[in-house]
């Protein structure tokens, strides 16, 4: 019997890998949500929301053009914090989009 059968019991944590690894992006996402919190604080964290990785640039949403601009300053920053919470973080570069409220 194959390891690779999906009707053998798993755990939910390898369940979820899987599917993960399947979007595309070798679960950069998944990865990026669990360690977003520690990485950028909770201020930061209840106004910017990580949306999508292109070609190594991490998209953020903020819900105000002030967040945006804070982003901005602290840009290198929280890629050095991003990178230190995981090696699979390392992005280029952050855009930032003002979420419409």
């Amino acid at each position: 019997m194959s390891s690779d059968k999906w009707d053998e019991p798993r755990s939910l944590g390898e369940v979820l890998k899987r599917v993960v690894n399947g979007f595309g992006d070798r679960g950069a996402m998944y990865t990026l949500h669990q360690h977003w919190d520690l990485a950028v604080g909770q201020e930061i964290r209840d106004h910017c929301k990580p949306r999508r990785i292109v070609d190594g640039v991490l998209f953020v949403d903020v819900d105000h053009p002030g967040w945006a601009t804070e982003i901005q300053y602290l840009e290198r920053d929280l890629l050095v914090k991003l990178k230190a919470a995981h090696s699979d973080l390392n992005f280029s570069g952050i855009k930032v989009h003002v979420k419409a409220q």
